[in-house]
């Protein structure tokens, strides 16, 4: 893949295409609204952070500008390149069975802690408090959660 074709940030180039009276204004663009109509130039648009912002200081409705055009946010996003080889795909599974085993393995870490200070006090002869309770119950969910994420086959295993 050519490296120079990949596009990492949104960018505003086809809805500047398809807009009338386009002209540069500050960091950005200024141009003639198609949802709502007129001659002023009421529609904003910039780049930014890697986003495209879009606002029409007329009908305040930056998805029919958009739709007005023939557009969505989605024509406005960069590509999404998946992996192309089986190698790539076997990566990028493993990627996310750890990212899962890891957030498994934290809550687990955190549940845990919550179980051990609920026996500790239960130990002494100190009933929990309604809140306490709850807590407990969400920890006992959440750990069945995770070992039943960590546990299932797919979950773990590469598919071939």
């Amino acid at each position: 893949m050519n490296a120079s074709l990949h596009a990492t940030d949104a960018t505003a180039a086809p809805l500047l295409q398809r807009l009338e009276g386009v002209q540069k204004s500050g960091t950005g663009w200024r141009a003639r609204c198609p949802a709502c109509g007129g001659a002023s130039r009421k529609v904003s648009v910039c780049q930014a952070d890697g986003r495209v912002l879009v606002h029409c200081f007329g009908c305040n409705d930056a998805n029919a500008v958009l739709a007005a055009v023939g557009l969505n946010w989605a024509n406005l996003q960069p590509p999404r390149h998946w992996p192309q080889t089986q190698e790539e795909r076997r990566r990028a599974r493993r990627s996310i069975c750890e990212a899962g085993w890891s957030t498994a393995l934290s809550t687990l870490a955190l549940e845990a802690a919550v179980v051990l200070i609920a026996a500790r006090q239960l130990s002494h002869w100190q009933p929990l408090n309604e809140a306490d309770d709850t807590r407990l119950s969400q920890a006992v969910e959440r750990i069945d959660s995770a070992a039943a994420a960590l546990t299932e086959p797919r979950f773990w295993r590469p598919a071939a």
